[in-house]
C-alpha cells in the first residue's frame, strides 16, 4: 500500500515539474545583448561643402514713400482767398495751388515805385549840378545811393508780391491740405504737401547682421525686387536709393529706401506696405569662405567653432564623425562663413551635440549642395 502511495505521489511531482518546466519554456524571454552607444549606426544628416552656395532669399518688409514730397508754404502771410486744388489731385510743375489776398502787396509795391521815381529825379538833378559845381561830391553820392537802395526795395516787395501766389514746385500728387479758403496764413506755415509719385521708394529697417555684407559692389548689382502681397505676380526692379548709417536707437536696424518706377497699371501709393526681396545667388561672394548652416556648428568649452566632418569607413554606406574646427565670418540667415574647411569635404548638419570622435553614422539626406 505504500508502495502505491510513493508511485502515485511521485507522478503528481512528476507532472508539476513537467507542467512548471512547459510554463518556462512558453513565457521566457531571450534577454538582449547590450550595446554601447558607440556601436549604435545612426542615420545623420549631411552636406558638401563646396565652392558656391545660395545665400537664402530675404525678405523685408517696408512702406512706400514719395521719391520727392515736400510741404508747401507762403514766404508772406494773407488771408488766401484763392486754394483750388483738393487731396489726390494730380498738378503740373508751375500750376497755380493757392493764392493769398495781394492788395496790401501791391499798395506797398506801388509806394516804392513812386519813391524810386523821386530818387532818379533827384539823382538826376544832382547829376546837373555837380557838373557846374553847384552841389558837393557827398550830396551827389547820397543821391545815388537812395536810387540804389529805392530799386533793391522794389525788388524786395516785387517778389513778396509774386509769392501771394502759390506753384507747384514738380509734377506730383496733392496729398494732404492743411488749410481752407479764407483762412489767415502766416508765413511758413504748410498749406499743403506734394508728393512726386512718378517714382516711388520703399523704406525698410535692415538688422545690422545684413548690414554687415552690404559692401558697395554688392548694393550696386544686387537684384532688390520689390513685391506687394495684393499683387503676387507683380514685381518690380529697385536699385538702393540711399541708406542711413546709423542705427535706428530703438530697434538697433538701419533704414535702407529703395527707388523703382511702377507702370501705372495698378494705383501704388505712399504709405502701402511691401517688400524687398533679395534673390540669393547674388549675395555670394566667390572670394569668401563656404557658407555652412549654423546648426553644423559646435563650440568647445573654450569657445572655439567647430565642425563635425563625414569620412568614408570599410563598412559600406558608414562614415565616422571627426571634429574639424574652422574660423566663423558674416553669417547670412541661418549660414554663417566657415573659413579652414575644404571644399568637397562632407560635414553632419546635425546631431552635432550627440557626436563623438569617430562615431560611426550614416547619411540619412542631405540639405543640398552648398557648394559655392
Amino acid at each position: 500500500m505504500k508502495i502505491k502511495n510513493r508511485n502515485r505521489l511521485g507522478k503528481w511531482v512528476g507532472s508539476g515539474l513537467l507542467v512548471v518546466a512547459l510554463l518556462g519554456v512558453l513565457f521566457y524571454r531571450v534577454r538582449p545583448i547590450e550595446q554601447t552607444e558607440d556601436d549604435l549606426i545612426r542615420p545623420l544628416k549631411s552636406m558638401v561643402v563646396g565652392t558656391y552656395t545660395n545665400r537664402p532669399i530675404l525678405h523685408f518688409p517696408g512702406s512706400v514713400e514719395a521719391d520727392r514730397e515736400v510741404d508747401l508754404a507762403f514766404e508772406v502771410g494773407g488771408r488766401m482767398v484763392s486754394f483750388p486744388v483738393r487731396r489726390g489731385m494730380m498738378v503740373k510743375e508751375g500750376e497755380i495751388l493757392g493764392a493769398l489776398d495781394p492788395t496790401n502787396f501791391e499798395n506797398q509795391l506801388r509806394n516804392v515805385e513812386a519813391e524810386l521815381d523821386l530818387a532818379r529825379s533827384t539823382l538826376t538833378r544832382m547829376e546837373q549840378a555837380l557838373a557846374v559845381n553847384a552841389v558837393s561830391q557827398e550830396e551827389f553820392a547820397r543821391a545815388s545811393a537812395a536810387v540804389q537802395k529805392a530799386e533793391a526795395q522794389r525788388v524786395i516787395h516785387e517778389k513778396a508780391l509774386a509769392d501771394t501766389v502759390l506753384r507747384a514746385r514738380f509734377d506730383g500728387r496733392v496729398s494732404e491740405t492743411f488749410v481752407n479758403r479764407y483762412d489767415n496764413v502766416n508765413p511758413g506755415r504748410p498749406v499743403l504737401k506734394l508728393q512726386d509719385t512718378r517714382q516711388l521708394a520703399l523704406a525698410v529697417s535692415v538688422p545690422e547682421t545684413y548690414v554687415q555684407w552690404a559692401q558697395p559692389d554688392f548694393l550696386a548689382t544686387a537684384p532688390f525686387v520689390v513685391t506687394f502681397d495684393s499683387l503676387p505676380e507683380v514685381e518690380y526692379p529697385a536699385t538702393v536709393k540711399e541708406y542711413a548709417t546709423v542705427a535706428d536707437p530703438v530697434t538697433r536696424t538701419f533704414r535702407v529706401r529703395l527707388q523703382f518706377e511702377h507702370d501705372h497699371d495698378f494705383m501704388l501709393l505712399p504709405g502701402m506696405t511691401g517688400s524687398v526681396r533679395i534673390d540669393g545667388p547674388a549675395l555670394a561672394y566667390t572670394d569668401a569662405p563656404p557658407l555652412v548652416p549654423s546648426d553644423a556648428v559646435g563650440f568647445t568649452s573654450d569657445g572655439r567653432a567647430f565642425v563635425w566632418t563625414l569620412e568614408a569607413t570599410d563598412a559600406p554606406d558608414v562614415f565616422a564623425a571627426h571634429r574639424h574646427f574652422v574660423q566663423l565670418g558674416r553669417r547670412s540667415g541661418e549660414a554663417i562663413e566657415a573659413e579652414g574647411i575644404a571644399n568637397g569635404a562632407r560635414i553632419a548638419t546635425a546631431g552635432v551635440a550627440m557626436l563623438t570622435e569617430g562615431r560611426r553614422v550614416r547619411l540619412l539626406g542631405e540639405t543640398g549642395a552648398t557648394a559655392r
